[in-house]
């Protein structure tokens, strides 16, 4: 009923005040409204074109949660914006799809660079404010891990996030580290996420923070070993080769460390099983040319005797040719070549006398 009475459009000008009384009101009561969050879905996607000075109820939202209003407030804007991401079931899922598209096209872009432009002390937003947002984005990772993916690699937004391991305060640099873990977490299962953080040496700046932490016992200490833990755990081979190859060298003074040397163990397997899976691979190559050479052995070997056995078929049926069959039938024989210069016999050849020979006269020998 309060919707229908127009309660959105009141409490959207109550948080456009300038008195911190007025927004504070305005905040408790949007956060009791949020009871029934479609209610307030419905009426941001349907007002969002047409919000009054170009600043939507969503808008107001993200300034809200970037304006130093104290603690409690700030606390207030970032459960409100939770919930309206949150909570979809099979009957709202229309109007949840439709908020989750507006905020990740109107506003994450702009929580991102509140984070980039805080380099810059001068710049910089308030601790509690920069701490709200990488809570904020954790959650994101965590519910909408697509949406996350997607917009992380159309802007770099994971680097930008990542400049906060350079602040002083230790706080923002666990919130940062989280907030990576989350995202991996998350996206465990996808390739494309895995290559993105391995391309861009992502993990670059954590691992860098935790060595100048060095020996020292404490939150950003124990959340960097947990990220390497869910790596190690979660059997992300990628992950665990890119980081013992790339920060080994780096990581080498916390070798006493029971998570470093269970995941140094992990990288080991990983390359011993590389290593047998390749000299399986040579063997059976050899042995595939090895019987490769065995065949064309045989096969030649066989060849020849094929050959052989042609021939003497050949040599048994020419002399078949020769020999009267078994059945008396008559081979008709090829005739021999005649003899040059032979006799003719007369059956008379032992009674034979040669004729005398006549004497020569003496003009016939000198002829």
């Amino acid at each position: 009923d309060l919707a229908g009475r127009g309660v959105f459009d009141i409490i959207s000008d109550v948080l456009r005040s300038q008195e911190k009384v007025l927004v504070s009101a305005g905040t408790d009561i949007l956060h009791y409204l949020t009871q029934d969050p479609n209610l307030l879905r419905s009426y941001i996607a349907n007002h969002e074109e047409s919000s009054r000075e170009g600043i939507s109820l969503l808008g107001l939202l993200i300034e809200g949660i970037a304006t130093d209003f104290g603690g409690e407030m700030l606390c207030q804007f970032l459960e409100i914006l939770k919930v309206l991401l949150d909570g979809c079931t099979a009957d709202t899922v229309t109007q949840c799809r439709d908020f989750i598209e507006l905020f990740y096209e109107k506003c994450f872009d702009k929580l991102i660079n509140i984070i980039e432009s805080s380099r810059v002390e001068e710049y910089s937003a308030k601790l509690e404010i920069l701490y709200n947002i990488c809570e904020l984005l954790c959650f994101c990772a965590r519910h909408h891990p697509y949406k996350i993916k997607i917009t992380f690699f159309g802007s770099n937004s994971m680097e930008k996030i990542l400049t906060l391991t350079r602040r002083r305060e230790r706080s923002l640099v666990v919130a940062a580290v989280r907030i990576m873990r989350t995202i991996i977490g998350a996206g465990r299962n996808d390739e494309l996420l895995i290559s993105h953080v391995i391309e861009f040496n992502t993990l670059k700046p954590i691992i860098e923070v935790f060595v100048e932490n060095g020996n020292r016992y404490n939150m950003l200490h124990s959340t960097v070993l947990e990220l390497l833990d869910f790596i190690r755990k979660e059997n992300l081979k990628s992950l665990v080769l890119y980081v013992v190859e790339s920060f080994w060298d780096q990581l080498l003074m916390f070798e006493q460390l029971a998570s470093i040397q269970a995941f140094k163990l992990k990288y080991q397997e990983y390359v011993d099983i590389a290593e047998e899976t390749q000299t399986t691979s040579v063997d059976h190559t050899r042995k595939a040319d090895e019987r490769g050479l065995d065949k064309e052995e045989e096969d030649y070997f066989s060849k020849d005797s094929n050959e052989e056995d042609s021939a003497a078929q050949t040599r048994h049926a020419h002399q078949q040719c020769l020999v009267k069959p078994a059945n008396g039938s008559e081979i008709h024989h090829i005739p021999a070549r005649p003899k040059s210069g032979g006799l003719v016999d007369n059956g008379s050849d032992k009674d034979y006398k040669p004729s005398p020979k006549r004497p020569v006269k003496a003009d016939e020998a000198l002829n």
